[in-house]
């Protein structure tokens, strides 16, 4: 009941005045026994939800109320403290074994949904100098990053596709390690990273606009990073370079699902799968070029001279640069593409 009432009152907050007078009362005095309640009842649904969904609005930084002064280190206590949550709750769920009765989702999944999404907060909310954690030795933000990457892929793919709500939870996570934290990303195991990839291309089919576009920001993130420090001497350029190698054809059949969607898919995807077309194009132009080889080669002749037109159409004044301008550019000529394609292509 109390983390009921507690988050209640940080739901009608929504200035920096009134958010600093609710964490004054809370830190330093009762944080800690935030993270004590999540180690000793872990298992209990009634508890522990109770408790995230309090922490997941007390770290979102709505109508930017999480401000604090430039030399204040309350921002970083904040993540600190939520991280500890988190930790404690994921260590703790992760070492039980799936219920055998009753409602998993409820038991187990649910809170797994809710820790990612708190942290999904914390990270996205613009209050902390990541830099700092590594900078001072502070393993916070390392802990809160493999507790949650292990919460996110202990749960069976099918299994987080089926409930829309931890799907968003999962998907938001992984998007979130490809967009701020690439050298723990690119740091991963390749059969780690593979699973990572394996789920991202899972969720860009999607029937969900927002699992979807998830997904292809995740891509898009990916593609950028390798085309804009390919060949650049990083031990995050290195590790990518190892992912690639053991698994040569990630791009290619990222690049083939892209345009099957965009061609052949439900409408409300096509924003979506539009964001990392150019950036995947820079990063890997053989892959592009399969695609099209391959895609001409199920057409007829008459078609296979349209659908080349079309294609010497979406290149034409494309510059090689992921510059916003040019971005809009290309996202405008794949939607006269399409248009233009869907009038004559079969299947």
């Amino acid at each position: 009941g109390v983390f009921r009432d507690l988050r209640g009152v940080a739901q009608s907050l929504h200035n920096r005045r009134t958010f600093g007078m609710l964490f004054d009362i809370l830190e330093p005095r009762h944080m800690p026994l935030f993270s004590k309640v999540a180690d000793l009842w872990y298992d209990q649904p009634d508890v522990i939800i109770s408790l995230l969904r309090f922490m997941q609005e007390f770290c979102h930084n709505k109508a930017n109320r999480v401000n604090f002064d430039q030399s204040s280190p309350n921002g970083i206590l904040l993540f600190r403290s939520t991280s500890d949550v988190v930790c404690a709750f994921g260590r703790k769920i992760l070492a039980t074994p799936n219920p055998t009765a009753g409602d998993v989702y409820k038991m187990k999944c649910k809170g797994m949904s809710l820790a990612l999404s708190v942290m999904n907060s914390a990270l996205g909310g613009n209050y902390v100098c990541f830099g700092v954690f590594a900078l001072y030795s502070d393993p916070a933000l390392e802990n809160a990053l493999d507790i949650c990457l292990k919460m996110a892929l202990s749960i069976p793919l099918e299994q987080v596709i089926a409930y829309p709500k931890l799907s968003k939870s999962v998907f938001g996570f992984i998007e979130i390690m490809f967009r701020n934290h690439n050298k723990t990303t690119m740091a991963l195991e390749t059969g780690v990273f593979m699973q990572l990839m394996n789920a991202v291309h899972e969720g860009l089919q999607s029937s969900d606009a927002q699992i979807s576009s998830m997904c292809a920001n995740s891509i898009d993130h990916l593609a950028t990073f390798f085309y804009e420090n390919s060949g650049k001497d990083k031990p995050e350029v290195h590790n990518l370079n190892k992912h690639l190698a053991a698994q040569p054809n990630l791009f290619s059949s990222l690049t083939a699902t892209l345009f099957n969607l965009l061609l052949f898919g439900a409408p409300q995807n096509h924003w979506a799968v539009m964001r990392p077309m150019l950036s995947l194009m820079l990063a890997s132009e053989s892959s592009f070029t399969a695609y099209k080889d391959h895609l001409m080669g199920t057409q007829d002749a008459a078609n296979q001279a349209l659908l080349n037109e079309a294609f010497n159409k979406l290149l034409a004044d494309v510059s090689r640069s992921l510059e916003s301008a040019n971005r809009d550019r290309f996202t405008q000529k794949l939607t006269a593409f399409r248009v233009a394609t869907r009038g004559f292509l079969t299947l």
